[in-house]
């Protein structure tokens, strides 16, 4: 998180601290759900954009967010919680885009699912990571009312409660919720509004529009709002949720949900179309994440599997007492040393003491040449002028 943070732009999940992959931009699209290819589990994207354009981010746990071929719909259901999380309340379904998004203009077509007290029905762009949010909530309390929100993060040496813990939840009940920052909160701006008509019984289009200067909301072609802007990256997001099994939302949402005598009855919320046009399509229609992206994840994983091969095979059958192994650097009392250096220092060791007495052998030879070679010259030129002059007194010089 801390080598490809969101807030830079960047995708965490599907990163390497030497190839860090952006997060995918934002491309114009409208999808009306022909075909189920267009979303898939969360745990099945690998991060490319191309895999699908939503992802089913509570899959593995409930299957409730599904694409109806056959009448061309998206379909996100609530049901009585009888799965892995036995909380005893309802289970949801919430899709979020593939593409993350700064600016644009942002329609879907949908009739809600918020039938009954406690059901909330949302679509939203958010930064899971930051917590922020523009959105547009439908609830069980009046299906002729919808909420407009955004969250705003506020930095402050103190962490205060707000008036979004209605907004609260738990990923293991199928509710988004808001991370907590000691060092900023979160502050919410609701406002409700009255809708034409029953947005339970209807296909109503929402709109946010959001650019640099403001962000403005729309039902049907009716402005509802218009606020000054956010810049930070979002996902566009449809959610159906049970807010009225926790006492926190419950009041908030309507009430308690009702699930029928026997537990088995839903609530779906039927989507019709989804639309995105962003502010600014070029980055969004480059190829992603780009060649020079995948040459370094690859080069940075060829070099951990290497990494991971040299430390099996220091470590292979070695006993190291009572320091730790980390990956050929073994730590003792604080200091960490390199095997590899231990090793080359006691070479080197050796090296420079063959070194030096190779040294000291040939300046004792040389001494010895030098100091014995004049005496044999002296010798021998005294032996010569004898010679000489007994020759010439041989033959009477």
């Amino acid at each position: 998180m801390e080598a490809c943070p969101v807030s830079l732009g960047c995708d965490p999940t599907h990163s390497h601290l030497e190839g860090c992959f952006p997060l995918p931009a934002c491309r114009n699209t409208k999808d009306q759900f022909k075909h189920a290819n267009l979303l898939i589990p969360k745990q099945a994207f690998t991060g490319d954009p191309n895999q699908a354009h939503w992802i089913s981010d509570f899959h593995h746990i409930a299957p409730y967010a599904k694409i109806d071929q056959h009448n061309h719909k998206l379909l996100l259901r609530t049901r009585r919680d009888m799965v892995k999380t036995q909380s005893g309340g309802g289970f949801g379904a919430t899709i979020s885009s593939t593409r993350w998004n700064k600016y644009g203009t942002f329609i879907t077509k949908f009739r809600s699912g918020a039938t009954g007290p406690g059901i909330v029905t949302a679509f939203l762009l958010s930064n899971p990571a930051l917590g922020e949010e523009i959105s547009f909530e439908l609830t069980g309390r009046d299906p002729k009312r919808v909420i407009t929100n955004y969250y705003r993060r506020v930095r402050s040496s103190e962490t205060l409660e707000k008036s979004f813990q209605h907004h609260l939840g738990d990923a293991s009940k199928g509710v988004h919720s808001h991370h907590h920052h000691p060092a900023s909160t979160l502050e919410s701006h609701e406002e409700s509004h009255e809708l034409k008509r029953d947005s339970t019984k209807h296909d109503l289009v929402y709109k946010i529009e959001w650019t640099d200067k403001m962000i403005r909301w729309s039902v049907d072609g009716k402005v509802l709002r218009t606020v000054l802007a956010k810049n930070n990256l979002m996902q566009l997001q449809l959610t159906t949720w049970d807010a009225g099994h926790a006492i926190e939302t419950q009041d908030w949402a309507g009430g308690k949900t009702d699930y029928g005598a026997d537990n088995l009855d839903e609530y779906v919320t039927t989507v019709h179309s989804i639309e995105m046009n962003c502010f600014d399509s070029k980055e969004g229609n480059k190829p992603w994440p780009g060649p020079d992206a995948l040459k370094r994840l690859k080069k940075a994983q060829a070099l951990e599997a290497e990494m991971a091969k040299k430390f099996k095979k220091l470590n292979k059958g070695k006993k190291i007492g009572d320091g730790k192994f980390y990956g050929g650097h073994q730590e003792y009392h604080g200091r960490e040393e390199s095997w590899f250096s231990r090793v080359g220092g006691f070479l080197h060791m050796i090296l420079l003491s063959l070194i030096k007495w190779t040294f000291v052998l040939l300046a004792l030879v040389c001494g010895a040449a030098y100091f014995t070679q004049p005496k044999t010259t002296a010798t021998a030129t005294t032996r010569s002028t004898s010679s000489s002059s007994s020759d010439k007194r041989n033959l009477g010089l």
